[in-house]
């Protein structure tokens, strides 16, 4: 999934139960340039999405990457050699995190009653259309009352 800085999810499938996040990283990054002129800048990635032809070929695709090491120890290691960028879309990581958890609880998908794939794959995109409204509404209070307690993010609360 893929959200921009405004909290609206620009890009998100289903994956097949044969694909691992390490395979896909790549080409749905490639997606996400070519459907916005490569105009992405910056990408944060979960620990499963890393692997070296990754690391590789993302850093090709975008200028700021933040691709976590998978063991603890490769990860402190990396942290200490971060540079303010890597560790700025690590900071704001938790936020795509927020989202998924919010497809999950937030619009009706605790279960999926349509019980074949693309039934499934109905939920999730009926769940993410749902995501987009609501963060729709939160910018539009925003530009009335920025203060109004419905127009924060949580990102923005803390």
């Amino acid at each position: 999934m893929f959200e921009d800085a405004a909290g609206f999810t620009v890009c998100g499938r289903v994956m097949n139960r044969d694909e691992c996040d390490s395979e896909i990283a790549v080409d749905a990054t490639k997606a996400v340039q070519h459907l916005f002129g490569n105009q992405v800048k910056r990408l944060s990635f979960d620990r499963g999405f890393h692997s070296p032809d990754n690391q590789k070929e993302l850093s090709k695709l975008v200028t700021d990457l933040c691709l976590p090491k998978p063991r603890a120890r490769q990860s402190v290691k990396q942290l200490a050699e971060a540079d303010a960028e890597f560790l700025d879309a690590q900071q704001n990581h938790s936020g795509v995190e927020s989202a998924i958890g919010a497809l999950q609880s937030g619009n009706g998908m605790q279960r999926c009653r349509d019980c074949a794939e693309i039934g499934f794959e109905r939920y999730v995109s009926l769940a993410i259309l749902g995501c987009k409204r609501l963060t729709l509404g939160r910018l539009l209070i925003a530009q009335q009352d920025s203060r109004n307690e419905a127009a924060l993010t949580c990102r923005q609360a803390a």
